[in-house]
């Protein structure tokens, strides 16, 4: 068996090209490094990757290195695919664009995915590839003068090959009418830094439980990474929702990590002054205003066309509604600065000064046919430094805290230590695949501590507990814990 890569980048277009279409920053920057973790990670050799960026991206270049590639291809091999630049969708197929596409005439002068990839796939019948695609229309649409043709990609020629052959994942930057984003800080794409974060095992978070990336641990880690990038370190007026197309039934294996797990335990920290407070609400599909009976279904299985649906749903009936309220709150007694606020009603997060809002909604995890509302406070100054009571403004509440965990924890000690707060008539706990439940007894508030391998969660009775008790009753329960806490980190 061998690893095929192939990686394609267009940062800049041609300049022969009027109007020239919209640069892509960082682009060759992202495919560099997606070359290093390929060849690194993935253990791909130079002479099975094909590796073009700018001009050697040409339309020629492309189609006759994707033929090489597929000519030397066997059923057992497997394929890895990374595709950075202007994509879209016309005639009912995706495209892509090429370094010497012609603006006025995108069509003919751009690649089809079925042609070029999705189709000599199928031919092919390997059983396994990955394929990444970071691109969006929606710059290209702002530049392109004849708009009707370039509409935003979509998921169904990649959910078709899916469906035959379940060894297939795709991976889309961002879901259509968004734009992918790069960072001026980091001189990356956010998508493709998270990709790298989780290829190089720089985030635990991406790595399921038998210490391995697959399609179905990335495909979350990405869509969950992506926005929580966005809101705590950049201010967006828009949002960027990276999403899969994967059979989550089948779970296929892209890197395991071998750890030296005394190395990793001596670097474990819980990262106390990070937290981020939520609550969530589970509502059945069937109960929002928006379902129309005549062409929504409720869905009978986990699929990305649900969580698609569930967030449309959610816009109209909580997120505008409640970014506009919370804005009012929050302009009135914080007398908020333009220039540091950046609200979104319709991606539904609020980032101030002061804190960072942000409401969102998926399929619900647990019930297929309900779909969960989240809702997630990160506080920008330590509370005390708050200019009034901060409940005013969140009068609803929260029920959870997080903390997140770096490193890798020793389950075996932190059973230990819980056993033993057992013995001590402190709460009692539970172990289900070395995700830890702890249900103290006698502290007023706290239903239960969960720990993870990426995070320390705390849940309380109620949600409407402010912030102020949340933290209260935070330490009171790190105090109790002391002791085990400090077990875990030794």
């Amino acid at each position: 068996m061998k690893k095929f890569g192939i990686i394609i980048a267009i940062e800049e277009y041609s300049t022969a090209v009027v109007p020239e279409l919209a640069k892509i920053e960082f682009a060759v920057n992202d495919a560099v490094s997606i070359k290093k973790a390929f060849n690194e990670q993935l253990y791909i050799e130079d002479e099975e990757l094909l590796f073009l960026t700018n001009e050697q991206s040409n339309k020629a270049a492309i189609e006759k290195g994707l033929s090489n590639i597929f000519s030397r291809i066997g059923i057992e091999d497997e394929l890895y695919f990374y595709y950075a630049g202007h994509g879209f969708n016309a005639g009912s197929q995706n495209r892509i664009t090429c370094w010497d596409t012609d603006n006025s005439n995108l069509v003919e002068t751009s690649l089809s995915i079925y042609e070029i990839l999705l189709k000599p796939l199928s031919d092919s019948k390997i059983k396994k590839s990955f394929i990444f695609i970071d691109s969006s229309a929606e710059e290209l649409k702002s530049k392109n003068k004849m708009k009707t043709a370039a509409n935003n990609l979509v998921e169904k020629e990649y959910s078709e090959l899916v469906r035959k052959s379940p060894g297939h994942s795709f991976f889309l930057s961002c879901y259509p009418g968004e734009q992918s984003f790069a960072s001026a800080q980091t001189k990356h794409g956010i998508w493709a830094l998270q990709l790298l974060n989780a290829m190089n095992g720089k985030d635990d978070s991406a790595i399921d439980k038998a210490n391995a990336i697959t399609n179905i641990s990335l495909g979350k880690f990405l869509s969950a990474k992506v926005p929580q990038y966005i809101t705590k370190t950049m201010f967006i007026n828009d949002r960027q929702s990276p999403y899969s197309v994967i059979d989550l039934s089948y779970a296929t294996p892209i890197i395991a990590f071998e750890s030296d797990d005394e190395e990793e335990n001596r670097n474990v920290e819980i990262q106390f002054n990070q937290y981020v407070l939520s609550r969530e609400q589970h509502i059945p599909f069937k109960n929002f205003e928006g379902f129309n009976k005549a062409r929504h279904k409720v869905p009978k299985d986990h699929n990305s066309y649900a969580s698609k649906m569930a967030t449309e749903l959610a816009q109209e009936e909580f997120f505008k509604v409640e970014i506009e309220g919370l804005f009012d709150k929050a302009r009135k007694t914080l007398r908020l600065k333009n220039s540091n606020t950046v609200k979104d009603p319709e991606g539904g997060s609020l980032h101030t000064e002061f804190f960072r809002y942000n409401i969102s909604a998926d399929q619900s995890k647990a019930d297929c046919s309900e779909i969960t509302i989240t809702r997630e406070l990160e506080l920008r100054v330590p509370l005390k430094n708050f200019p009034m009571p901060i409940d005013e403004i969140f009068t609803e509440g929260f029920d959870t805290i997080t903390f997140p965990i770096k490193g890798t924890l020793d389950a075996d000690a932190l059973e230990d230590a819980l056993y033993d707060l057992e013995d001590e008539n402190q709460g009692s706990f539970e172990n289900k695949d070395n995700a830890f439940s702890f249900f103290p007894k006698n502290i007023k508030g706290i239903a239960k501590v969960e720990i993870s391998k990426s995070t320390l969660k705390i849940r309380f009775t109620s949600s409407q507990t402010s912030v102020s008790e949340i933290l209260d009753y935070t330490q009171q329960t790190l105090v109790i814990m002391a002791a085990t806490l400090k077990n875990l980190l030794s």
